[in-house]
This record gives structure tokens, C-alpha cells and sequence, in this order.
């Protein structure tokens, strides 16, 4: 690194100000967040109305609200994770002249952190989202009780 580029002349995230820091939160944590939800409260919902007290599994489902509270949850969860897509897009679109010049000195300096965050809240959002609905596909499809 030379020492043209060692030293910051302006602030690394010079674009800050056009991202809130809930945006850029939400926008990273958000898809990896709804799946997880999605996978404890489904396994929950779907498992759970199967076994009595004493542990003995069931043929059929005990409380008849869960299924309806499980494809609820799913629809939720996968809603929430393209929401976290669509934020970071948004975001990303604020921010996407946030540094100009070579590539290889803007990576050593660190520079264009909103942007930086923004890509990734774009990356985490549009894979979980998918993982997400996958999940929901094996949930909704696959027997409840009967295995």
C-alpha cells in the first residue's frame, strides 16, 4: 500500500448519513433471523401437538390450531427475510457512489462501510429468503405426525 492510500483523507463511510443504523441492521440480520425463527417455532408446531405428556407419539395432531399457526409462521418468516432483501436494496441504491478510484485501494482503506454492509444485507437476505421458503416447503409438505 502506498502512502497516498495509507492515510484517510475523509471518512470511510462518507454515505452514512443515507442509511439509518436500524436499515443497515435490520438489512443483515434480518434473513438469517427469520429462518431461525422459522426453523425453532416450526419444528415446535409441527412437532409438538404429537406426543402426549407422558411421551407417547400420536397418529394425528392434538391441537388443531397449530397448523394454521405453523403455514402463518412460515408466510411470516419468508416475508421477513425479503423485507431484509428489500432494505438493504434500497440501501444499496443510496449508497452505490459512496467511494470511486481502484478497487484494490478502497479495499485496503476500508473505505464505503455503508455500501459494504448494504451488499451483504442484499446477499443474506435474497439466500436466506430462499433457504427460508425451502424450509417452509418441507414443512408444509412433509406428514406431521405419522413418522
Amino acid at each position: 500500500m502506498s502512502a497516498d492510500h495509507a492515510a484517510l483523507s475523509h471518512h470511510p463511510a462518507p454515505h452514512r448519513d443515507r442509511v439509518a443504523l436500524w436499515m443497515a441492521g435490520f438489512g443483515v440480520i434480518g434473513g438469517p433471523l427469520a429462518w431461525f425463527v422459522e426453523l425453532c417455532g416450526g419444528y415446535a408446531l409441527a412437532t409438538a401437538p404429537c406426543f402426549n405428556a407422558a411421551g407417547t407419539r400420536r397418529l394425528l395432531p392434538e391441537f388443531a390450531w397449530t397448523w394454521p399457526a405453523l403455514l402463518t409462521l412460515l408466510v411470516l418468516c419468508v416475508f421477513v427475510a425479503l423485507a431484509a432483501f428489500t432494505v438493504s436494496y434500497r440501501s444499496f441504491a443510496r449508497t452505490r457512489e459512496e467511494s470511486g478510484g481502484d478497487p484494490r485501494h478502497l479495499m485496503e482503506a476500508g473505505s464505503g462501510r455503508t455500501r459494504f454492509l448494504a451488499l451483504w444485507g442484499m446477499l443474506l437476505g435474497a439466500g436466506f429468503a430462499v433457504v427460508t421458503a425451502l424450509t417452509a416447503v418441507g414443512f408444509a409438505l412433509l406428514p406431521r405426525c405419522a413418522g
